[in-house]
């Protein structure tokens, strides 16, 4: 079984990533951060997005939610 991700948005480096999803206390398991070139993605496990409410400051993210 297969775990279904959703896209967080693109980031400058693995760390601001990382800070994003902690501010939004993800735990670290429900996370997938993967290189794509000169950006970071972080794509989110979508059972630990249910009925959250993200904080989105848009710090070190370079797209993702509006």
């Amino acid at each position: 079984m297969g775990w279904e991700f959703e896209e967080a948005g693109k980031f400058g480096s693995e760390k601001a990533a990382d800070d994003y999803a902690r501010r939004n206390n993800i735990d670290p398991r429900d996370v997938h951060i993967a290189r794509k070139g000169d950006e970071v993605e972080l794509s989110i496990r979508r059972s630990a997005l249910d009925r959250r409410g993200l904080r989105d400051s848009h710090e070190g993210r370079r797209d993702g939610w509006s």
